[in-house]
């Protein structure tokens, strides 16, 4: 459960550098030779529903698809693995890999619909984190909040408030465990060795979400 949750935290960090997304490669923004995978469903990126998708472009290079947009007016920019689309509020492109014959990337774009978003149990407070995402895969929904310089009395006071709800918990410096039954879990990871550091609150829901 944790190493997914390690996948979450690293794909955040990698969507803090593209938060304003708005549009996706569909109509005039997708060249022929383009293949879209669709990742995860029920996503929200700071409040906002999106959609992922993995982007494979095995005979069109990245310069390739400039030219493509080039040639349709589409205005867009690159910044170091960053590809932005302007047209229609705009499409965010991270690019993973790229030659003279193909690239690869991750596509962020908005949902016309609007998810609903994994709510923490009422006793929990939480001041707003800096980063909020969320995803359903393999039939478990996960929301993942980043808080940072979260004080450790604070920590050391949600622990407490987890422990008395949980019915199994397992507590240590850096990562904390919390089955609040029904598919419910909590992970959190926090250095309790620092007076203020950086908690990463995970919010699991496994089965069906409504």
């Amino acid at each position: 459960m944790m190493k997914r949750n390690y996948f979450l935290l690293f794909f955040i960090l990698l969507l803090m550098q593209a938060s304003s997304v708005n549009a996706c490669l569909v109509n005039n923004f997708k060249e022929k030779h383009m293949h879209l995978i669709q990742i995860g469903k029920n996503t929200i990126l700071n409040g906002s529903s999106i959609q992922m998708y993995d982007l494979i472009s095995r005979s069109c290079s990245l310069e390739c698809y400039m030219n493509f947009l080039d040639k349709k007016n589409i205005r867009f920019s690159k910044q170091g693995s960053l590809f932005y689309i302007v047209e229609n509020g705009g499409t965010t492109i991270q690019i993973f890999s790229a030659n003279q014959q193909s690239f690869s990337g991750r596509v962020v774009c908005p949902s016309q619909t609007k998810y609903k978003l994994l709510q923490s149990p009422d006793y929990i407070k939480l001041p707003k984190a800096t980063t909020d995402f969320q995803s359903e895969d393999y039939g478990e929904v996960n929301r993942t909040m980043v808080f940072k310089r979260f004080k450790r009395m604070d920590y050391q006071n949600l622990i407490t408030q987890l422990q008395k709800k949980s019915k199994v918990s397992d507590v240590n410096d850096a990562f904390s465990y919390f089955d609040l039954g029904e598919g419910n879990e909590i992970n959190l990871i926090f250095d309790a060795r620092k007076s203020i550091s950086t908690l990463v609150f995970v919010n699991i829901k496994k089965g069906s979400f409504k």
